[in-house]
């Protein structure tokens, strides 16, 4: 519990003084800046995603994310994703394998400062099946934390974020932290 107060703290503090932080960037690459308070409407929108996977010797899962957002401003970007996951696993007791379907939805928030940091906020909805008890529960999840972002050329970019599930309970299918690495492109 007191891991969990000390995050939301610093994460909280991050957020409140990004603005603040933003405004002392020097640019000095000797390359003048373009105005950063509007995004032209043809390149608001973008799109991407992640796949990820992993397996051991009873068991192995992959996970398929695809996102579609929006930028507001340049730094600040809303977006919603997809979320699907296949696990299996061999029960040692049993010797018996189950498989599992889990499917969902979330809306996020994402804001850029320092040209290469971000903070990310993240309400996940996702129905988990459970093999045991033949049964699906709707687990709700609120993610929190920050990442890199790396501009890749052109409209490419790349993200690698670690978030922390506020919301976690026993029956969650996540383990904190989670650490994700996304791509997209804009349009």
């Amino acid at each position: 519990m007191k891991k969990t107060i000390i995050f939301i703290l610093s994460l909280s503090a991050i957020l409140f003084f990004a603005p603040g932080v933003q405004a002392q960037y020097k640019n000095t690459s000797g390359v003048k800046s373009t105005n950063k308070t509007k995004v032209p409407q043809a390149q608001r929108w973008f799109a991407g995603g992640m796949v990820g996977g992993g397996w051991s010797s009873n068991s192995a899962y992959i996970e398929l994310a695809p996102i579609v957002g929006y930028k507001v401003t340049p730094d600040f970007h809303v977006g919603s994703r997809i979320t699907y996951i296949y696990s299996s696993f061999t029960d040692p007791v049993y010797d018996q394998k189950i498989q599992s379907h889990n499917y969902g939805g979330s809306l996020f928030a994402r804001y850029r400062f320092l040209q290469f940091l971000f903070a990310h906020a993240e309400y996940e909805l996702l129905n988990v099946e459970y093999g045991y008890e033949n049964q699906r529960r709707n687990i709700n999840s609120l993610f929190l934390g920050g990442g890199l972002f790396q501009s890749m050329g052109g409209r490419g970019f790349a993200t690698i974020a670690i978030l922390y599930n506020v919301l976690e309970d026993d029956y969650s299918p996540y383990n904190n932290p989670i650490i994700r690495i996304g791509f997209g492109v804009g349009f």
